[in-house]
């Protein structure tokens, strides 16, 4: 009796062993046979594919409305340098003829309104340069957002084959086409998702450089205030 126990048990195992093939088939014909090989973009439904597509839409408005918010106020501080320039000429044409004119304290006084309108001159270009950083910050997130939006229409498309493909299996050479056709837009969305994760990754360096000029921003004002 001893003996025959461990020739069952090599019996139970190698019988295991010869049907986990067959197994896997019908596992294969069970879930269509065609997603075993055609699922490399993950599976969602259609519900969570538009309601991520309402967001990246919502998200490129969002992006163009700072965008134009921020070059608005970039053409603001550009035309007041340039008012600045006008003015300081003209500070410089008075504070000539008060020194032709030996008046002193007049002098004194527009030289001081010349240096204080020469440090907001400082001040506003820095301004600019956040607003300037600001708009093509804005920009690359409105790009991202587009980026987003085809990636999740093809998604979309691809959502919608998938679940057609299963529901209605065609045999033969309709369902290979079918198959061609899922492969393609496979292929679309993940180059599509490619792109958008390329153009995301961008975004840090924009938002570095913001922080820095506002970072330079704030210097610049406590320069103005102290006097400096």
């Amino acid at each position: 009796m001893p003996s025959v126990m461990p020739s069952r048990r090599m019996l139970l195992v190698f019988a295991l062993w010869a049907a986990a093939p067959a197994v896997a088939g019908a596992q294969a014909k069970t879930s269509g046979g065609f997603d075993s090989f055609l699922l490399l973009v993950t599976p969602r439904d259609t519900v969570t594919i538009k309601k991520s597509l309402r967001a990246a839409t919502e998200a490129g408005t969002l992006a163009e409305n700072r965008r134009q918010q921020a070059e608005t106020m970039r053409l603001g501080a550009r035309a007041r340098i340039e008012a600045k320039k006008v003015e300081i000429v003209r500070i410089k044409e008075r504070a000539s003829v008060a020194k032709k004119e030996n008046r002193d304290a007049d002098r004194v006084g527009l030289e001081a309104e010349r240096k204080a309108a020469e440090r907001e001159i400082d001040l506003l270009k820095v301004r600019e340069e956040l607003r300037q950083a600001e708009t093509e910050l804005e920009t690359k997130r409105a790009e991202v957002a587009g980026l987003a939006q085809k990636a999740l229409q093809l998604e979309l498309q691809l959502a919608t084959r998938r679940t057609g493909r299963t529901r209605a299996p065609v045999g033969g050479a309709g369902g290979a086409s079918q198959d061609r056709v899922i492969g393609e837009l496979e292929k679309q969305t993940l180059e599509a998702q490619r792109a958008q994760a390329a153009a995301t990754a961008e975004l840090s360096d924009g938002e570095i450089k913001v922080i820095d000029r506002r970072l330079d921003l704030l210097d610049a004002q406590q320069r103005v205030l102290s006097g400096k």
